[in-house]
């Protein structure tokens, strides 16, 4: 090892082990960094068989000391974001669930949707995980009250009044003569809605109603009798986030592979939501309560943080985790474990639906008698050092060269995971040439996996014969990586390997598990680059704006006009509303709005 253990000061601060390719591996804090990082070097009776293995692989030590314990906490927190280090217990599901956004300081308040809740004077009412539930809310309101969506600066009178004026969709702040205490009137008419009181919003619409029925008027009196209905359904589902009710409640269980958090959000007294997660890197010897702090560690650098949270263990550092919540959050938090009584109720359930996410997990990753004897058998054939219980399949599918497609399945444990299959457009390569649409495809996805530190395949298998394997490989060989490569060709179904000579060719019989796996990976690798070719054809012929912008394929062209129905109503949302999607970044909604709207 490059460092000299005794240049470490006995300060508070955060060490950054590396391995021989400079890459973080783990990153640790530390009351007395002198003290702390010498517990690694020393009897290995008291190391974890985890710690044992980090130990091995680290080859330089880099320090940085902080002004406190707290201070180290914090940015502990931050470089395990930033680096995602092998050996640290990490967060794989960092959802970030939308809430409704009330700019209440502003001259004209908007009400829309946002993914960051700031400490910047705004209403935030949330989290809500299901989007589309609350988008749906926001229209209603945005009928009801005619408040504005834009995100331009008002200057009343210098600026004509848009289309959500004229379709009384907004009241045209930006219009000379508008009573501005009429607008702020409604806006805490919505307000008071999305904390669920209804009652004074609901006398008004029924005399609405009244008034238009008795006026023979029934098209304006539906209209205003299923508005009625709409805040009805939005007051049983849409609590506030204020108030001294709210609280968070975190349960967990874990197993051998990772712990599987469970969070319940409730708002005002209310449950308003639920969300699973699961925290990887933690190995047997790591208790339960040790992964429930660094899973509170993690996930309240991004998310709000309520008054009081309820835990399922006492967390180790209880007192610095909570010093550094109330310096995050501005004010007093309480982090306790409940004893009786409805909260120890919702934790107890809370840690039900944490041993159901386990169960599911489990049930996905246990691969079936028939899985495991193909598996046997394909390791045999191969001669594979482990089981290939990852494995990936590549096909190309084009049509004269046209709209060519690099398709990736995905299978874990013998079973086809659908949701980790991956589409790529050929980019690079012009005119029908598949072997180096092969080796395009085969790099992008593994210099991604490379740079994002992701997981790498036990075994790749291609669609084709020698040419497209030859292809992929000088791909993996650039990359500088090594995963086990076999391609099957078709009507022979012989294997082909990267190998030279006889053992290129393995010809195994009709009736092999090993071979009917792969025929399986080769037919749905093929099946969904035909589909997703299919497709991208039909896309092709039916253009739309979305679609000369960088960045917006299929499915980002598809989840927009999902969700604002039409390329008008996307022209007029604001980068909040788009940037609230899943496939839509802040940046990309910038350029969406900048192309649609020049």
């Amino acid at each position: 090892m490059k460092f000299d253990l005794k240049t470490l000061p006995a300060l508070p601060g955060v060490y950054l082990m590396k391995d021989t390719s400079g890459d973080v591996i783990y990153v640790g804090k530390a009351k007395s960094l002198d003290k702390r990082v010498r517990q690694y070097f020393q009897s290995k009776r008291n190391l974890s068989p985890k710690t044992v293995t980090l130990v091995k692989h680290i080859d330089d030590i880099e320090y940085i000391v902080t002004a406190s314990e707290l201070d180290a906490l914090v940015l502990e927190a931050n470089l395990i974001k930033k680096y995602k280090p092998r050996y640290n217990v990490r967060l794989k599901d960092d959802k970030r669930y939308p809430y409704v956004k009330v700019t209440i300081n502003s001259e004209f308040p908007r009400i829309f949707l946002t993914r960051r809740r700031l400490m910047d004077g705004a209403i935030y009412f949330g989290p809500y995980t299901n989007a589309k539930a609350i988008r749906t809310t926001l229209d209603v309101i945005s009928r009801i009250f005619m408040l504005r969506q834009c995100k331009k600066k008002i200057e009343p009178g210098k600026t004509r009044p848009c289309l959500n004026y004229h379709i009384k969709r907004c009241m045209a702040p930006c219009k000379d003569g508008l009573d501005k205490e009429e607008y702020r009137r409604r806006v805490m008419e919505a307000v008071r809605l999305l904390k669920g009181e209804t009652s004074g919003l609901l006398k008004e619409l029924d005399k609405k109603m009244s008034a238009f029925a008795e006026k023979q008027d029934y098209e304006s009196a539906a209209i205003i009798r299923d508005q009625i209905e709409s805040v009805k359904s939005i007051s049983e589902q849409q609590i506030a986030t204020s108030g001294m009710d709210d609280r968070d409640v975190i349960a967990a269980v874990s197993d051998e592979k990772a712990t599987y958090i469970q969070v319940f959000y409730v708002r005002q007294g209310s449950m308003v939501g639920k969300a699973d997660f699961t925290l990887l890197g933690a190995d047997a010897s790591e208790s339960i309560d040790e992964s429930m702090a660094q899973f509170v560690k993690q996930y309240y650098q991004d998310s709000p943080i309520p008054p009081e949270i309820l835990v399922q263990y006492e967390l180790p550092e209880s007192e610095l985790i909570v010093k550094w919540l109330c310096q995050r959050s501005g004010r007093d938090v309480r982090v306790h474990v409940p004893q009786r009584g409805d909260k120890k109720k919702l934790v107890e359930m809370a840690a039900r639906n944490a041993e159901m996410s386990k169960r599911m997990a489990g049930l996905k990753s246990t691969p079936s008698e028939s899985a495991i004897e193909a598996l046997e058998a394909l390791k045999d054939v191969l001669s594979l050092e482990t089981l290939p219980l990852h494995i990936e399949g590549f096909d190309i599918s084009n049509i004269s060269g046209t709209n060519p497609v690099g398709s990736m399945v995905y299978f874990e444990n013998g079973m086809p995971a659908n949701s980790k299959y991956r589409q790529h457009n050929i980019k690079t390569v012009k005119g029908i040439d598949d072997f180096a649409m092969m080796a395009e495809v085969v790099h992008r996805r593994y210099s991604r996996l490379l740079k994002n530190k992701e997981p790498l395949p036990d075994l790749i298998l291609i669609d084709g014969g020698p040419g497209q394997v030859g292809a992929a490989k000088s791909s993996l060989d650039a990359l500088g990586i090594e995963i086990p490569m076999i391609g099957l060709a078709k009507r022979f179904e012989h294997i082909i390997t990267t190998k030279k000579g006889p053992d290129e060719v393995i010809i195994l019989p009709h009736s092999s598990p090993a071979l009917k796996l792969l025929m399986h990976i080769r037919d749905e690798a093929h099946r969904f680059a035909v589909s997703s070719h299919r497709r991208r054809r039909s896309a092709s012929l039916t253009h739309s704006e979305l679609d000369s912008i960088p960045g917006v394929g299929s499915s980002r062209k598809k989840a927009l006009l999902e969700n604002f129905d039409s390329i008008d109503k996307i022209k007029m949302a604001s980068v909040e509303e788009l940037s609230s999607l899943d496939e839509i970044s802040e940046n990309l909604a910038r350029k969406i709005l900048d192309h649609l709207n020049k």
